[in-house]
């Protein structure tokens, strides 16, 4: 994979709603993530935007609303669009860290139960639908 490519930092498995916003166009499209990160999220289907396309991201989880203005990096027809946070507000980032955090501690905790992220993505998409 090319070096540019690859995430920066850690990809939690995180599904919530987000509405994308295309700036240019204004096009609003409702999705869902897969993951996050501190630097940006995978969105699926990701019907909303090219590559390249400047988006407002808005996240609901838990009650929480994380804004942030990205970009969208990478779009494949199937698995999504991964988009990048190009500008996330302080309030907004401490929203981002808190779930950051907690993600962390789950992950921890799955470890020592013996689970990691893809067993449960694989259970997810094995079921009846991605949870």
């Amino acid at each position: 994979m090319d070096r540019d490519l690859r995430p920066r930092a850690a990809r939690y498995s995180f599904v919530a709603n987000v509405t994308l916003t295309e700036l240019e166009s204004g096009r609003q499209s409702r999705e869902q993530t897969w993951d996050l990160s501190l630097f940006g999220c995978h969105v699926v289907p990701g019907n909303c935007a090219p590559t390249g396309a400047r988006v407002r991201v808005q996240i609901i989880h838990d009650g929480d609303v994380f804004e942030a203005q990205g970009a969208v990096m990478n779009s494949r027809p199937i698995t999504g669009v991964g988009i990048a946070f190009m500008k996330v507000e302080e309030e907004h980032r401490q929203i981002l860290d808190k779930w950051i955090a907690a993600l962390t501690d789950k992950k921890s905790e799955d470890q020592v139960h013996g689970y990691d992220s893809y067993d449960r993505r694989t259970l997810a998409v094995k079921g009846d639908g991605i949870r």
